[in-house]
């Protein structure tokens, strides 16, 4: 640890610890794996050492930021009640217009259905007669219908794309819990099995209770 007594920055001190503890730890290990308990008390004791570096290089981080955190904490307090207080004002305003443009909405799509269901009906009669007569007069007035129900048909197409100030959004209602597991099981198994799996190591770790499908091993590793 004397590198942490020359008055270096923390950071740099701890650096140079940890890197010579680490030299130390590959000369011990360069004979191959432990074999006796004279190698086993000098790894355990560096593990210790490295143990006590990250602790003291864990406190001398939390320190230096400290201020940092005492600061952004106070930005965070000055100014969450205002953003907060915007953000419930944006939600009433939404509130507020949400009932009066989805009236605005259904009169829209109510001019748009007659205004394609008149220009159908002008198309339809139109064609029908340019197909009965022969006589110029009559065809020449079955034009001019068609022409104007391509614009009766142009009209609804405007009222479809006019704004309206609403956002459409989906949800979905799970309406058979059984038949939507089988489908996403088939559709998604990789993520089925993650959360299976999760929820597995986590039986683990506490009660281990018998589970259909699921075996406990018990591991060893270095405390």
């Amino acid at each position: 640890m004397s590198a942490l007594h020359n008055n270096p920055p923390p950071d740099a001190a701890f650096t140079i610890h940890v890197d010579d503890l680490f030299a130390l730890l590959s000369d011990t290990l360069a004979g191959g794996e432990v074999s006796t308990d004279e190698q086993e008390a000098a790894i355990d004791e560096l593990m210790d050492e490295f143990r006590r570096a990250s602790k003291d290089a864990d406190k001398a981080r939390a320190e230096e930021k400290k201020p940092h955190d005492d600061a952004a904490k106070a930005i965070q307090i000055k100014w969450k009640p205002i953003i907060e207080k915007a953000d419930r004002g944006t939600v009433a305003c939404k509130d507020a217009l949400t009932p009066y443009r989805t009236a605005k909405q259904r009169a829209k799509d109510e001019a748009a259905r007659e205004a394609r269901e008149k220009a159908e009906a002008k198309a339809e009669a139109a064609r029908e007669a340019l197909q009965k007569s022969d006589d110029l007069e009559t065809r020449f007035a079955a034009e001019q219908e068609l022409e104007a129900a391509a614009k009766l048909t142009s009209v609804a197409n405007r009222i479809d794309r006019s704004a309206t100030g609403l956002r459409t959004y989906w949800e979905a209602e799970i309406t058979d819990r059984k038949a939507a597991l089988r489908h996403y099981l088939v559709r998604s198994p990789d993520r089925f099995m993650a959360l299976i799996q999760q929820l597995a190591d986590e039986d683990a770790r506490t009660t281990r209770p018998p589970t259909p499908g699921v075996a406990f091993h018990e591991r060893k590793k270095a405390a």
